[in-house]
């Protein structure tokens, strides 16, 4: 099996799993954009981490140019929930969403900055293939969708162009990759599975 098969494969899980009606709940969507605005205010910062520890130039350009497009998108999240009555005072950084962004640290620095591509893989990844339903969704129940919007518009040619990558580089990094891809993966999961309980939770107290 490909990669790319492996990618096709896993985001068919995500999507059969998490089905984006969750999201009619405004108080699901809620937590999910705090969430969101928490570790992606961490991208441009991950990136950074990453550049010293790549050896490719190819790879150096394509991560500073990523850089430059994940730049404030973490105040599109913050300006979506400002628009649904919200602060970001409100909400709790829950733990997976702590593990989910640093533990990327750790990878950079142990398993070279390759293995990052595993992380911007998942999030673009469902983004393209999770995120327009989410957006179908979400746009006909709240007020602030920017976010969501955003990224499936830009996201598509970003995917493409990380798989173009990732097949250019030698197994081992694959290898990285994908380990990371598919730990990201398990700990998104968890991290909207607690945005559902964190707010049944609070209806019910």
């Amino acid at each position: 099996m490909t990669i790319k098969d492996e990618f096709m494969q896993s985001m068919e899980e995500f999507k059969k799993n998490h089905h984006p009606s969750l999201f009619r709940d405004p108080g699901v969507y809620q937590e999910w954009l705090a969430q969101t605005y928490f570790f992606v205010r961490h991208s441009t910062a991950l990136l950074g981490y990453a550049l010293p520890f790549l050896k490719n130039d190819d790879l150096r350009h394509h991560f500073e140019k990523h850089l430059g497009e994940e730049t404030r998108h973490d105040l599109v999240a913050l300006k979506d929930l400002q628009k649904m009555g919200r602060e970001i005072s409100e909400f709790k950084e829950s733990a997976p969403t702590q593990a989910f962004y640093q533990s990327q640290y750790y990878r950079v620095q142990f398993e070279g900055g390759t293995a990052l591509l595993g992380y911007i893989l998942f999030l673009e990844g469902i983004a393209v293939h999770w995120g327009k339903e989410v957006f179908e969704v979400v746009k006909n129940h709240h007020k602030g969708t920017h976010f969501a919007r955003v990224h499936v518009d830009e996201d598509p040619e970003h995917l493409e162009g990380a798989l173009k990558t990732i097949m250019s580089l030698d197994k081992a990094q694959q290898e990285a990759i994908m380990r990371n891809f598919y730990f990201s993966k398990q700990l998104y999961e968890v991290i909207v599975s607690t945005s559902v309980k964190n707010n049944s939770l609070l209806k019910a107290a």
